[in-house]
């Protein structure tokens, strides 16, 4: 897994290069990397908002829509199945969480039990739609899911709704940005910064129980 982490930000630049042709092998590993990123409590390091924009970015430089249509549907696929594994398999993950301390500490005891308190039952649709879009919470959504017993056939279709609307937004804004011929590079900076001010904003005791306090009874 380290080996991954180090050598995934050159393989991504390959893999997206505007010079590596739109194929199905490309599809292939993008859809991997996706349903890791979104299957693994552990794989939080995989950039999946990046792969999605700058995915949609090539899409725009090359004015292709078809091309932009496969990347919504593979990247809708991979999140939702990566979802449906999460879901069965998040009591196991959690396990394997108590030995890791960092983990232990942003999952078990921070925000996941905040909501597990006094989650509001309303707010299913909210919470798995919107932590669809936040890098970090998606993983706590369906371990939530479970922990509540939500019903599999009840977390699954909101689960299909979130993952092709997660799709279609951030590809398409991707594919707009491709329009205008900003440099790959560029893109890649303005979306990795915008990451990068989310991940410091969750540091923030405040931040985090805004977030909390849109899913709990009040």
């Amino acid at each position: 897994m380290l080996i991954l982490a180090s050598d995934l930000p050159h393989f991504l630049t390959e893999i997206l290069s505007a010079d590596n042709p739109f194929s199905t092998s490309k599809l292939i590993i993008l859809f991997l990397l996706i349903f890791i990123e979104t299957a693994g409590i552990v794989t939080g390091f995989i950039p999946g908002d990046t792969i999605l924009t700058t995915a949609g970015g090539l899409a725009g430089t090359h004015h292709n829509f078809g091309e932009l249509m496969a990347y919504i549907a593979v990247f809708s696929l991979a999140s939702f199945l990566g979802d449906a594994v999460n879901y069965w398999f998040g009591a196991f993950l959690m396990k394997q969480i108590s030995k890791i301390p960092f983990l232990k500490r942003h999952l078990q005891g921070g925000m996941l039990d905040k909501l597990a308190t006094n989650f509001h039952p309303k707010r299913w649709l909210l919470f798995v739609v919107l932590g669809r879009f936040l890098p970090f919470i998606r993983v706590v959504v369906p371990l939530l899911a479970r922990r509540l017993a939500l019903p599999f056939v009840s977390y699954i279709r909101m689960a299909a709704f979130a993952s092709v609307l997660w799709s279609a937004v951030i590809v398409s804004a991707g594919y707009f940005i491709g329009h205008l011929n900003i440099p790959s590079d560029m893109l890649l900076i303005i979306v990795v910064g915008i990451a990068i001010v989310f991940i410091l904003a969750l540091r923030v005791p405040k931040f985090r129980q805004a977030i909390v306090n849109l899913f709990v009874r009040k």
